[in-house]
């Protein structure tokens, strides 16, 4: 520690579940506060609005954000210092999934109760939504049975397995069906034997790590860099962000969202 009376509050958002948090965070402060050198507060937010709102208000001096909380901040002068690897890209989309067996097709919107994470989850609804009304035709508040939104991937996952639901979405790579199983395994355990995919969407940039203009993003984003060489970010790397590593972020990387990003705060 330096010292200082300030301290960096960094954000994760709400899609995992807070449920599962509990020790990533801890592990997360410590992480932080040992490369950082200053104490570190860490929260999981309620919403992903929430999070917006809050980075926006600096409220939150730092978070982990989905590709469409970085389109809403960053041309607000925030910076995204670094952006999420998986599989060797920092781009992903979304996979629709279903139970494995059922009698479900998108062809056939009208029987579709459909289970999405939060109304700024990027694959959790919003690359879905696009995806059924631009690919397929289908307005979902027209078409679609029923749209419930369950606040966490493992809520809309569990609704699926337990018949509350027909549809729901998952972040995968396009021609890649392994990070759906992954997905799926790091959200619900042992959903990849109960689940299959329906198709996939087309891809956006991944998540960030998004930097206040209070903060130090050039600190923050050395530290984001450095986690693989590290044992402790390494575990972080595998169990809270499930990404290989986080590279730079080139200055507005997010800007083909910037049109379709929610602006309702």
């Amino acid at each position: 520690m330096n010292g200082r009376l300030v301290v960096l509050r960094f954000a994760l958002p709400p899609s995992l579940g807070t449920e599962r948090l509990v020790e990533q965070t801890r592990l997360l402060r410590a992480a932080l506060e040992d490369l950082l050198a200053e104490q570190v507060d860490v929260t999981v937010s309620q919403s992903y609005e929430a999070l917006t709102r809050n980075l926006l208000s600096g409220a939150v001096d730092a978070a982990h954000a989905p590709p469409f909380v970085c389109a809403q901040v960053e041309p607000a002068g925030l910076v995204v210092a670094a952006r999420a690897v998986r599989h060797g890209r920092a781009s992903y989309g979304a996979a629709f999934v279903k139970r494995a067996g059922a009698d479900v097709s998108l062809s056939r919107p009208k029987t579709l109760r459909a289970a999405w994470v939060d109304p700024r989850s990027v694959a959790g609804f919003l690359l879905p939504v696009s995806h059924l009304r631009t690919a397929r035709r289908i307005e979902p508040d027209l078409h679609l049975a029923s749209q419930t939104f369950y606040g966490s991937y493992p809520g809309a996952l569990r609704a699926l397995v337990d018949g509350k639901a027909d549809i729901a979405a998952v972040h995968a790579q396009k021609g890649n069906p392994e990070s759906i199983v992954e997905a799926l395994e790091t959200h619900l355990p042992g959903s990849s034997k109960l689940l299959e995919a329906i198709e996939v969407t087309a891809e956006v940039p991944g998540d960030g790590v998004v930097v206040g203009k209070s903060a130090d993003a050039k600190a923050i984003k050395a530290v984001f860099l450095h986690l693989p060489k590290e044992a402790l970010g390494r575990k972080l790397l595998a169990e809270l962000f499930h990404a290989e590593r986080f590279e730079a972020c080139p200055p507005a990387s997010y800007r083909a969202l910037y049109a379709v990003a929610p602006k309702d705060l």
